[in-house]
């Protein structure tokens, strides 16, 4: 009898100390899970479950009910809709820290757009039933996804308005600039990617990136590429500067001069 209770006492302060770590872990994942006490993460931990999703796999499709909410750990997805032309629009892309799925919270609970897998991704998932407790136990988490989707709906504006009034070199040059850190773009994404966010061909892209090159905006470096003259590209993405994917560049001559 002794022996039995010495040998499970140990359990219960491993768990305890297992959640502490994946409690930390998360923490320094996601800026939305560091908003939660000891206690809340403590409180959802036992609630999440690890996925695992090959590329091209579906995390969840249009018209599915919004049952879960994920937190990538490792990975990309892709979030897009199919337009009637049968032709995707990324409406955006996350990865490593971020939350997918979160949009349930305004789908009156049917999906209104895929989530696909770009690469092999790890998750852990929530039920949202589970996960719309925890936001109403916990105030800080509601403002956290509050300001999260309020960023991501901003980037689904910003890339819709560009569509609709800007160039497609343009519209390229700025999603080059919002994905950049440092100076270097690591794009993450195909050509045939790119183009889907953006609104245009695949062999668009490729031209203009090459067209970017050889006018010096920006250089090729392994997985993405560096901005070699962010003003030029500033321009470009302003639509002062037009850049053709079949015709040669012109680039005024005040900012040759500069």
């Amino acid at each position: 009898m002794t022996t039995e209770v010495q040998a499970r006492s140990p359990h219960p302060r491993r768990r305890q100390a297992l959640q502490r770590s994946i409690a930390w872990y998360l923490r320094q994942l996601s800026r939305v899970l560091n908003v939660l006490s000891d206690e809340e993460l403590e409180r959802l931990i036992p609630h999440l479950t690890e996925r695992r999703f090959k590329p091209r796999q579906v995390l969840f499709a249009t018209g599915d009910p919004a049952e879960r909410v994920y937190l990538i750990l490792k990975g990309r997805v892709k979030v897009f809709q199919v337009a009637d032309n049968g032709k995707e629009i990324i409406l955006d892309v996350v990865g490593k820290g971020d939350v997918v799925g979160d949009m349930a919270i305004v789908e009156d609970g049917e999906r209104t757009a895929t989530a696909q897998a770009i690469e092999e991704t790890m998750a852990v998932s929530i039920s949202w039933e589970d996960f719309s407790h925890l936001l109403q136990q916990s105030p800080r988490l509601g403002f956290a996804m509050m300001e999260l989707m309020a960023r991501r709906l901003a980037g689904m504006q910003r890339t819709f308005m560009n569509i609709v009034s800007k160039p497609v070199s343009a519209r390229l040059a700025d999603t080059l600039l919002a994905r950049s850190e440092d100076g270097i773009i690591r794009l993450g994404l195909t050509h045939q990617e790119l183009a889907q966010i953006i609104g245009t061909s695949r062999e668009t892209v490729t031209a203009l990136l090459s067209r970017f090159v050889t006018l010096g905006a920006i250089a090729p470096i392994p997985d993405g590429y560096r901005i070699v003259d962010e003003d030029l590209l500033d321009d470009i993405a302003a639509g002062e500067i037009p850049v053709s994917p079949r015709h040669p560049v012109t680039t005024p001559a005040s900012t040759m001069a500069g």
